[in-house]
Protein backbone atom coordinates (compact mmCIF):
# COMPACT_ATOMS: atom_id res chain seq x y z
CA UNK A 1 0.00 0.00 0.00
CA UNK A 2 1.24 3.69 -1.06
CA UNK A 3 1.14 6.30 1.40
CA UNK A 4 -0.33 9.91 0.95
CA UNK A 5 1.94 11.14 3.25
CA UNK A 6 6.06 10.62 4.04
CA UNK A 7 7.15 13.48 6.07
CA UNK A 8 9.69 12.47 8.10
CA UNK A 9 11.94 14.01 10.85
CA UNK A 10 15.52 13.99 10.98
CA UNK A 11 17.57 14.46 14.17
CA UNK A 12 20.54 16.38 14.42
CA UNK A 13 23.49 14.18 16.41
CA UNK A 14 26.16 15.19 19.06
CA UNK A 15 29.32 13.54 20.19
CA UNK A 16 29.50 12.64 23.51
CA UNK A 17 33.03 10.71 22.86
CA UNK A 18 35.39 11.61 19.88
CA UNK A 19 38.94 10.51 19.17
CA UNK A 20 41.36 10.15 15.82
CA UNK A 21 43.21 7.23 15.95
CA UNK A 22 44.95 7.33 12.52
CA UNK A 23 44.96 8.19 9.27
CA UNK A 24 43.60 5.87 6.82
CA UNK A 25 45.50 4.99 3.25
CA UNK A 26 41.83 6.06 1.43
CA UNK A 27 43.13 9.71 3.39
CA UNK A 28 40.49 9.90 5.61
CA UNK A 29 40.76 9.41 9.27
CA UNK A 30 39.85 6.25 11.14
CA UNK A 31 37.49 7.40 14.29
CA UNK A 32 36.02 6.33 17.48
CA UNK A 33 32.90 7.91 18.45
CA UNK A 34 29.84 7.85 20.62
CA UNK A 35 27.33 9.67 19.05
CA UNK A 36 23.56 10.64 20.10
CA UNK A 37 20.63 11.58 18.14
CA UNK A 38 18.72 14.56 19.48
CA UNK A 39 15.82 16.18 19.59
CA UNK A 40 16.59 19.15 16.99
CA UNK A 41 15.21 18.03 13.39
CA UNK A 42 14.80 19.11 10.08
CA UNK A 43 11.61 17.79 7.90
CA UNK A 44 11.68 15.93 4.61
CA UNK A 45 9.06 14.41 2.01
CA UNK A 46 8.52 13.29 -1.03
CA UNK A 47 5.93 12.87 -3.75
CA UNK A 48 5.35 12.14 -7.25
CA UNK A 49 6.95 14.20 -9.49
CA UNK A 50 6.49 14.63 -13.36
CA UNK A 51 9.95 13.97 -15.51
CA UNK A 52 12.82 14.91 -13.08
CA UNK A 53 13.24 15.32 -9.64
CA UNK A 54 13.04 18.60 -7.41
CA UNK A 55 14.53 19.59 -4.28
CA UNK A 56 12.90 22.58 -2.84
CA UNK A 57 14.87 24.01 0.37
CA UNK A 58 13.29 25.92 3.43
CA UNK A 59 14.84 28.36 3.76
CA UNK A 60 16.41 28.47 0.71
CA UNK A 61 20.08 29.30 1.93
CA UNK A 62 20.12 26.91 4.57
CA UNK A 63 21.39 24.40 1.94
CA UNK A 64 22.16 23.65 -1.52
CA UNK A 65 19.33 22.56 -3.76
CA UNK A 66 21.79 21.12 -6.39
CA UNK A 67 23.66 17.32 -7.11
CA UNK A 68 26.04 17.48 -4.41
CA UNK A 69 23.19 18.00 -1.85
CA UNK A 70 23.02 14.72 0.43
CA UNK A 71 19.31 14.38 -0.10
CA UNK A 72 20.04 13.52 -4.02
CA UNK A 73 23.67 11.82 -3.39
CA UNK A 74 21.00 9.61 -0.92
CA UNK A 75 17.85 9.18 -3.88
CA UNK A 76 21.02 8.12 -6.81
CA UNK A 77 21.97 5.36 -4.40
CA UNK A 78 18.83 4.22 -3.56
CA UNK A 79 18.31 3.82 -7.49
CA UNK A 80 21.28 1.49 -7.46
CA UNK A 81 19.09 -0.91 -5.62
CA UNK A 82 15.29 -0.20 -6.31
CA UNK A 83 13.30 1.47 -9.45
CA UNK A 84 12.10 4.93 -7.94
CA UNK A 85 10.13 7.30 -10.31
CA UNK A 86 10.57 10.98 -10.41
CA UNK A 87 9.99 13.11 -6.48
CA UNK A 88 9.49 16.65 -5.46
CA UNK A 89 11.45 16.72 -2.19
CA UNK A 90 10.54 18.53 0.40
CA UNK A 91 13.44 19.97 3.07
CA UNK A 92 12.38 22.46 6.21
CA UNK A 93 16.11 23.03 7.60
CA UNK A 94 16.34 23.72 11.07
CA UNK A 95 19.40 22.09 12.19
CA UNK A 96 22.51 24.57 11.61
CA UNK A 97 24.90 23.63 8.87
CA UNK A 98 28.60 22.89 9.17
CA UNK A 99 28.01 22.96 13.27
CA UNK A 100 29.02 18.92 13.77
CA UNK A 101 25.30 17.98 14.22
CA UNK A 102 25.00 15.89 11.29
CA UNK A 103 22.10 17.63 9.67
CA UNK A 104 23.01 16.76 6.17
CA UNK A 105 23.52 12.95 7.17
CA UNK A 106 20.41 12.97 8.78
CA UNK A 107 18.75 14.16 5.81
CA UNK A 108 20.41 11.77 3.46
CA UNK A 109 19.10 9.09 5.97
CA UNK A 110 15.53 10.95 6.19
CA UNK A 111 15.42 10.46 2.60
CA UNK A 112 15.64 7.08 2.33
CA UNK A 113 12.99 6.42 4.92
CA UNK A 114 9.97 9.36 3.43
CA UNK A 115 11.22 6.98 -0.29
CA UNK A 116 10.39 3.93 1.96
CA UNK A 117 7.21 4.80 3.13
CA UNK A 118 5.72 6.94 0.40
CA UNK A 119 6.54 4.29 -2.27
CA UNK A 120 6.65 0.67 -0.09
CA UNK A 121 10.15 0.07 -0.78
CA UNK A 122 10.98 -3.04 1.65
CA UNK A 123 14.07 -1.13 2.33
CA UNK A 124 15.59 -3.17 5.67
CA UNK A 125 17.79 -1.36 7.88
CA UNK A 126 20.88 -2.92 7.28
CA UNK A 127 20.45 -1.87 3.09
CA UNK A 128 20.05 1.36 4.24
CA UNK A 129 22.89 1.31 6.28
CA UNK A 130 24.84 0.17 3.54
CA UNK A 131 23.66 2.73 0.98
CA UNK A 132 24.33 5.30 3.74
CA UNK A 133 28.06 4.42 3.96
CA UNK A 134 28.87 5.32 0.55
CA UNK A 135 27.41 9.02 1.07
CA UNK A 136 29.24 10.18 4.18
CA UNK A 137 31.55 9.65 7.25
CA UNK A 138 28.58 9.31 9.48
CA UNK A 139 25.75 9.44 7.50
CA UNK A 140 24.51 5.36 8.42
CA UNK A 141 24.77 5.85 11.96
CA UNK A 142 21.15 7.73 11.15
CA UNK A 143 19.66 4.31 9.73
CA UNK A 144 19.39 3.10 13.09
CA UNK A 145 18.00 6.52 15.39
CA UNK A 146 19.76 4.94 18.73
CA UNK A 147 23.38 6.19 19.97
CA UNK A 148 25.31 4.10 18.72
CA UNK A 149 29.58 3.31 19.05
CA UNK A 150 30.66 4.34 15.77
CA UNK A 151 34.43 3.14 14.27
CA UNK A 152 36.33 3.14 11.15
CA UNK A 153 35.62 7.04 9.65
CA UNK A 154 32.07 6.25 10.88
CA UNK A 155 30.67 3.94 8.66
CA UNK A 156 30.90 1.23 11.37
CA UNK A 157 28.01 1.41 13.37
CA UNK A 158 27.24 -0.10 16.86
CA UNK A 159 23.89 0.91 18.84
CA UNK A 160 24.25 1.33 22.59
CA UNK A 161 20.96 -0.12 24.22
CA UNK A 162 21.49 1.15 27.66
CA UNK A 163 22.49 4.58 26.54
CA UNK A 164 20.62 7.18 29.29
CA UNK A 165 18.31 10.30 28.27
CA UNK A 166 20.15 13.29 28.31
CA UNK A 167 19.38 17.33 28.86
CA UNK A 168 21.66 19.17 26.79
CA UNK A 169 22.24 23.14 25.65
CA UNK A 170 23.09 23.58 22.13
CA UNK A 171 24.91 26.49 20.74
CA UNK A 172 25.98 27.42 17.54
CA UNK A 173 28.17 30.62 16.98
CA UNK A 174 27.12 31.14 13.38
CA UNK A 175 30.09 30.43 11.50
CA UNK A 176 30.82 26.95 9.76
CA UNK A 177 33.60 24.96 10.41
CA UNK A 178 35.30 23.31 7.32
CA UNK A 179 35.66 19.05 8.51
CA UNK A 180 38.73 19.17 5.90
CA UNK A 181 40.42 22.16 7.07
CA UNK A 182 39.80 20.50 10.87
CA UNK A 183 41.25 17.43 10.00
CA UNK A 184 44.34 19.22 8.11
CA UNK A 185 44.69 20.98 11.33
CA UNK A 186 44.47 18.00 13.71
CA UNK A 187 48.20 17.16 15.57
CA UNK A 188 47.81 13.98 17.21
CA UNK A 189 50.99 14.03 19.98
CA UNK A 190 50.36 11.23 22.43
CA UNK A 191 49.49 7.47 20.62
CA UNK A 192 45.93 7.01 21.56
CA UNK A 193 44.30 4.56 23.30
CA UNK A 194 41.02 3.12 22.04
CA UNK A 195 40.32 1.08 25.07
CA UNK A 196 39.48 4.65 26.34
CA UNK A 197 36.17 4.06 24.53
CA UNK A 198 35.17 1.26 26.77
CA UNK A 199 35.39 3.36 30.00
CA UNK A 200 33.31 6.43 28.76
CA UNK A 201 30.28 3.77 27.42
CA UNK A 202 30.63 2.04 31.01
CA UNK A 203 30.49 5.84 32.28
CA UNK A 204 27.55 6.65 29.92
CA UNK A 205 25.33 3.60 31.00
CA UNK A 206 26.09 4.55 34.86
CA UNK A 207 24.12 7.45 34.16
CA UNK A 208 26.02 9.60 36.65
CA UNK A 209 25.79 12.92 34.89
CA UNK A 210 29.02 14.65 36.53
CA UNK A 211 30.70 11.63 35.86
CA UNK A 212 29.52 11.47 32.39
CA UNK A 213 30.22 15.35 32.09
CA UNK A 214 33.66 14.52 33.30
CA UNK A 215 33.99 11.88 31.15
CA UNK A 216 32.97 13.80 27.22
CA UNK A 217 35.75 14.16 25.29
CA UNK A 218 36.61 15.42 21.21
CA UNK A 219 40.20 15.26 20.27
CA UNK A 220 38.97 17.80 17.01
CA UNK A 221 38.92 20.48 19.51
CA UNK A 222 42.44 21.80 19.44
CA UNK A 223 42.21 21.97 15.57
CA UNK A 224 38.97 23.69 15.49
CA UNK A 225 40.41 26.12 18.00
CA UNK A 226 43.61 26.52 15.32
CA UNK A 227 41.78 27.17 12.87
CA UNK A 228 39.29 29.61 14.26
CA UNK A 229 40.41 31.16 18.08
CA UNK A 230 37.16 32.89 18.90
CA UNK A 231 35.60 29.53 19.45
CA UNK A 232 37.54 29.15 22.68
CA UNK A 233 34.66 31.44 24.02
CA UNK A 234 32.04 29.31 23.30
CA UNK A 235 33.47 26.69 25.39
CA UNK A 236 34.55 28.99 28.38
CA UNK A 237 30.97 30.36 28.31
CA UNK A 238 29.25 27.06 28.07
CA UNK A 239 31.53 25.92 31.49
CA UNK A 240 30.98 28.81 32.92
CA UNK A 241 27.12 28.29 32.86
CA UNK A 242 27.89 26.13 35.14
CA UNK A 243 27.00 22.60 33.12
CA UNK A 244 28.18 19.16 34.26
CA UNK A 245 30.52 19.61 31.31
CA UNK A 246 30.43 20.64 27.67
CA UNK A 247 32.16 19.85 24.43
CA UNK A 248 32.32 20.65 20.45
CA UNK A 249 30.27 17.97 18.07
CA UNK A 250 31.94 16.72 15.92
CA UNK A 251 34.32 19.05 14.29
CA UNK A 252 32.53 22.13 15.23
CA UNK A 253 31.29 25.00 14.98
CA UNK A 254 28.76 23.78 17.57
CA UNK A 255 29.06 22.82 21.24
CA UNK A 256 26.90 20.86 23.88
CA UNK A 257 26.41 21.40 27.33
CA UNK A 258 25.08 18.71 29.81
CA UNK A 259 22.67 19.40 32.27
CA UNK A 260 21.94 18.24 35.54
CA UNK A 261 18.14 18.74 34.39
CA UNK A 262 15.93 20.49 32.66
CA UNK A 263 15.92 23.67 35.22
CA UNK A 264 19.71 23.84 34.71
CA UNK A 265 19.73 23.53 31.34
CA UNK A 266 16.68 26.41 30.45
CA UNK A 267 18.79 28.49 33.35
CA UNK A 268 21.78 27.94 31.37
CA UNK A 269 20.56 28.29 28.12
CA UNK A 270 18.86 32.13 28.87
CA UNK A 271 23.31 33.04 29.95
CA UNK A 272 24.05 32.24 26.18
CA UNK A 273 24.86 34.23 23.21
CA UNK A 274 24.33 32.20 19.44
CA UNK A 275 21.72 30.01 17.97
CA UNK A 276 21.40 28.28 21.39
CA UNK A 277 18.69 24.97 21.35
CA UNK A 278 17.32 22.87 24.60
CA UNK A 279 17.34 19.56 23.47
CA UNK A 280 17.37 16.11 25.16
CA UNK A 281 19.24 12.98 23.70
CA UNK A 282 16.68 10.12 21.77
Amino acid sequence: MRHRRANVDCPAKVNLYLDVIGRRPDGYHDLVTVMAPVSLFDTISVEPAGRRDELIVDPPEAAPAGPENTVLRSLRQLRTVRKVPPLRIRLKKRIPSGAGLGGGSSDAAGLLRSADLRLSLGLPAGESEALLAKIGSDTAFFAHGTPALCTGRGERVFPVANAPRLDLVLVCPGEPNPTAEIFKRFKRSLTPDPAEVIFFLKVLAGGDVDRIGRALRNALEPAAFAYRPALRGVLRALRAAGLAGARMTGSGSGFFGLARGPAEGDRAARRLRGRVFRVRTL
